[in-house]
């Protein structure tokens, strides 16, 4: 193993330590969502200063290796890919943080959650979806993309899962104000929860769709069967 091949290693490293920073966070953000431990959100807001710095090295290192070693066709390829998946890494995290943000301006009563268990199952569902997203993703980044090209049909099936979580948390928000608007306020706050994990399910497909593009050298957005 040469010189660049070791630090191309160390930054794949780098960036799968990040994925699982953000995937520790989005478990938080959503486990604060369900149980309303104030602790929790905290900490998870905490940890997105951890993503953010990670982001920031990962960077530097990644400038350094272009100007040190002025990589190649694949080489070159897969840093400048990099450097654009840890911008969607951050906005994940960054994600996470305002579910708490968001959840904490709710406070801590419980009994909206007790009244609206169908709601709060699409959150539980809508965080599995989109860790199994970053998860597949990772994967792809870390053992390669040919190896996981089939990933590529899960990730968008469970884009598209999250999508219809976020409508129909709307439609109950919607029918839940209609029968009892005393809480309104609080209710659009929900709206704006599910709006992140679909941010969130779209950064992910996008680091898909830049690894895509390193693997075959085009735009797989603009391909008929994608």
């Amino acid at each position: 193993m040469n010189i660049l091949d070791y630090e191309l290693s160390k930054l794949r490293k780098s960036i799968v330590e990040m994925g699982d920073l953000v995937h520790l966070q989005l478990t938080n953000a959503t486990k604060f969502l369900l149980y309303k431990d104030a602790s929790v959100a905290k900490s998870t807001m905490e940890k997105d200063v951890d993503v953010n710095s990670k982001e920031v090295s990962i960077n530097e290192n990644c400038i350094r290796l272009l100007a040190l070693y002025q990589p190649e066709a694949a080489d070159l390829m897969f840093i400048t890919t990099s450097m654009k998946i840890i911008t969607d890494l951050e906005r994940m995290g960054d994600l996470c943080a305002a579910v708490c943000q968001l959840g904490l301006s709710l406070g801590e009563d419980l009994s909206f959650i007790a009244e609206n268990k169908n709601m709060y199952s699409y959150f539980e569902e809508a965080d599995k979806r989109a860790n199994e997203m970053l998860k597949m993703v990772i994967k792809m980044y870390s053992d390669g993309v040919k190896d996981n090209i089939a990933l590529k049909d899960i990730i968008i099936k469970d884009e598209n899962i999250i999508d219809d979580l976020s409508h129909k948390i709307v439609i109950d928000i919607i029918n839940y104000s209609s029968a009892d608007n005393s809480k309104l306020e609080n209710n659009i706050t929900y709206i704006f929860i599910a709006r992140k994990y679909e941010r969130f399910a779209d950064h992910a497909q996008k680091v898909m769709e830049l690894l895509l593009y390193m693997e075959l050298g085009k735009d797989v957005r603009n391909l008929p069967e994608f």
